[in-house]
């Protein structure tokens, strides 16, 4: 997935400290993201910390839907987990948009995190790769009261 940052259109950001509102433990993490079609991949570092990406997707989406002007519910993140040689874990986190005022008007709750294969994986940066957006599946889901 290291391939993804040298698309067009993608932004990379320098690897930064992401707090746990639980915890206040600090995950270190890279990202990627293509503002325009709304995706974005979170890889945490392994001298992250003992939170973890797992526990903090609500304020990292609404933070990457704040600062790259995503609409919240086009967003599609994906988090990835890079252990040594070449092996990982990605995952699709889905959300549903709804009432939680995050930041500035930015509503998630209820996150799932639904590992990819590595097929699925593979498939994935292919897709990305040639242009196309990640499959609505994998996007944030309209809250319905």
């Amino acid at each position: 997935m290291n391939s993804l940052v040298t698309l067009a259109g993608v932004t990379h950001a320098l690897p930064f400290h992401l707090y746990d509102d639980v915890k206040q433990a600090p995950t270190r993490c890279e990202l990627v993201v293509h503002p325009e079609q709304g995706w974005a991949v979170a890889t945490e570092l392994a001298e992250g910390g003992a939170a973890g990406l797992a526990q903090c997707p609500l304020t990292l989406a609404a933070k990457i839907c704040q600062e790259y002007n995503i609409d919240p519910q086009a967003l599609t993140l994906f988090t990835r987990y890079a252990y040594t040689g070449n092996y990982e874990n990605v995952y699709a986190v889905r959300f549903v948009s709804g009432e939680r005022d995050l930041f500035d008007g930015i509503r998630f709750l209820g996150p799932r995190r639904d590992m990819l294969s590595p097929e699925e994986v593979d498939t994935l940066v292919q897709q990305l790769s040639s242009g196309q957006a990640p499959a609505l599946a994998w996007r944030a889901l309209p809250y319905a009261a």
